[in-house]
Parts: structure tokens; C-alpha cells; sequence
């Protein structure tokens, strides 16, 4: 039996909005999108910390597969704030597990590439996790609540995002772009130039997610660990470059700092080897330098 009723857990953040999106267009589907704090009016208004609430939301709502990708997102933060990162990125992670198992729902649970250290890339599905920092640590108690729970999941792992955003500096990599423009009367910006990242578009992800559930409407037996990823290795300084070409920046004014980052313990270099995806016919690339004219249309503010 093909699912139609669909759970997306915050579809007002970065990723999810765009998973609302891309979900919205099949028409055969009823998506709903949940959101805390920046409420919209197609969104249903759920505190997914609230235990109790959640589970009476869930039971109304009924979803056959829930795509959770609400999570704290910000080492920095989830290092300041550990037990409210947990609550969120593990304790509503288990609930939503428990409740999934309970009724026979799918559950894709978004995970990080930073559940892995970054001294031995590539990571595959299958390497050994080992976060260096509270956000990882929680991303991965949360797989974990998963892998326990249900029978039925998928986990989708995926590294540093960007994408249509409603301020440059709701991705780390736009504001990046933010920093440029921060910079305008100064002589220099000094750019991180030591961790290996893969920049990855939201949109991307949205449109693997999606490919993903039709996949398992034709394959009942999908499920497992998978990732998700850009092709294009850079540091935020090589992309501080390219942003400099679309921004009218001098790039000799651009210095490179290569120090490690000041706060949260970061990978070096998390890359996810995606054959697992790859391998069935799942994916979309948009290349870093195609995807920005577009998303620096201003401080783009695509509303929901």
C-alpha cells in the first residue's frame, strides 16, 4: 500500500521548509509540516520537547511516514546548552521512535556527518561514529533512539547545508557571505580555512528525501542507514572566494586562518561516501557555483 499521509517534523527551518516543498508537490500525498517558533499559517504549531503534547499531536495526526528533521543544528550551541540540545535532538527523537514502532509509521530520522570524527574520510554507511562535540554526541544518542525502536526507518545522513534562506545567516555557509558584506569598509576579512566541508543545497536533500519515500512505495523493504552529500570538498575560505565573485568583493582582501575554529570541536573532514543512495538510482547534485546566484537574491525571505 503506497502512504499518503505525510509528517514533517520543522518545516520552518533551513532543510525543512524545503522538504515541505518538494513533498507538496506530489499531489498524491497529504504533507503536514510542523514548527515551534516561527509559527506560519500552513504549519501546525507543535513544542516537540513537550512529551505529552507530542504524542496527542501524533495520535490526531496519524502519519503512515514522518520525516523528523527538527533538531538543534548549531555545535556552538548545542555545546552551551547540552541538556536543551537533548531534550530536543534525543528525548523527542526516542518518542517519535516509540510512537512510530507502535504504529507501523516510517520514520526518516536527519541525521549529521559530524557523528564521525574526521580523521578517516570517506565515512560509509556502515563506519564507526565517533562525535567530537554535543551536537554529534546528541545526532547520534538520537540514531541510536532509532535504531532501538523501530524496524522501519530509514537514517539520512548529511553535512554542513545552505539554501534559500530567510537571513544570510541562518546557514553557516551564507553567512559567510554576510561576513563579505559585514566587511565592506574594512581592509580584510580573515575565512576558517581548515576544515574540509561539503557544502550541500537543501534543495538536494528535499528532492533525495522524496526520492527516497516513492523508492520505498515501489521496495517495501527499504530502510537503513544512508547519506546524503555535496560532490565539491572546500574549506569556508575557498568559499569565501566564490562568494567574493558574486558580491563584487576583492579577493586579495579575503585572508585565510588556519587555525582551527574557535568553540565546538569540529571534524577536520567529514566526507559521506553516498554510494548507498547512488548505487539505486537516488541522488541530485547542484554544483556550489550554480546554486548561488540564486540564493543571493538579496537576503532571499522565500516564505512558506
Amino acid at each position: 500500500m503506497k502512504a499518503k499521509n505525510i509528517l514533517i517534523t520543522g518545516a520552518s527551518g533551513l532543510l525543512g521548509r524545503r522538504i515541505l516543498k518538494s513533498f507538496n508537490e506530489v499531489k498524491a500525498w497529504k504533507v503536514t509540516g510542523t514548527a515551534h517558533t516561527r509559527p506560519a499559517p500552513e504549519l501546525t504549531q507543535v513544542d516537540l520537547a513537550d512529551l505529552e503534547h507530542l504524542t496527542d499531536f501524533l495520535d490526531k495526526a496519524r502519519p503512515e511516514i514522518i520525516i523528523h528533521s527538527a533538531a538543534e543544528r548549531r555545535p556552538d550551541v548545542s555545546q552551551r546548552d547540552p541538556e536543551g540540545t537533548q531534550r530536543l535532538n534525543v528525548g523527542t527523537t526516542a518518542e517519535i521512535a516509540a510512537w512510530a514502532a507502535e504504529h507501523d509509521a516510517f520514520l526518516v530520522y536527519i541525521s549529521t556527518d559530524y557523528v564521525f570524527d574526521g580523521t578517516t574520510p570517506p565515512y560509509h554507511v556502515d563506519s564507526l561514529p565517533n562525535p567530537l562535540n554535543s551536537y554529534g554526541e546528541s545526532k547520534r544518542a538520537g540514531e541510536v533512539a532509532v535504531l532501538s525502536a523501530c524496524e522501519e526507518y530509514a537514517i539520512l545522513r548529511v553535512p554542513i547545508l545552505y539554501g534559500l534562506a530567510e537571513s544570510l545567516g541562518e546557514s553557516a555557509v551564507t553567512a559567510i557571505a554576510q561576513s563579505l558584506l559585514d566587511a565592506a569598509g574594512s581592509t580584510a576579512v580573515t575565512v576558517e580555512n581548515w576544515a574540509v566541508r561539503h557544502p550541500t543545497l537543501t534543495d538536494d536533500v528535499a528532492d533525495v528525501l522524496r526520492q527516497m519515500v516513492l523508492y520505498r512505495e515501489e521496495h517495501p523493504t527499504f530502510k537503513g542507514i544512508f547519506h546524503w552529500s555535496g560532490k565539491e570538498a572546500m574549506t569556508k575560505y575557498e568559499m569565501a572566494l566564490i562568494f567574493a565573485e558574486h558580491l563584487n568583493f576583492e579577493k586579495s582582501r579575503i585572508l585565510p586562518d588556519n587555525r582551527p575554529p574557535a568553540g565546538a570541536p569540529r571534524p577536520k573532514n567529514s566526507q559521506l561516501d553516498t554510494s548507498s543512495l547512488t548505487s539505486i538510482g537516488i541522488a541530485k547534485h547542484t554544483l556550489f557555483r550554480e546554486a548561488l546566484p540564486r540564493i543571493l537574491q538579496g537576503e532571499e525571505a522565500e516564505k512558506i
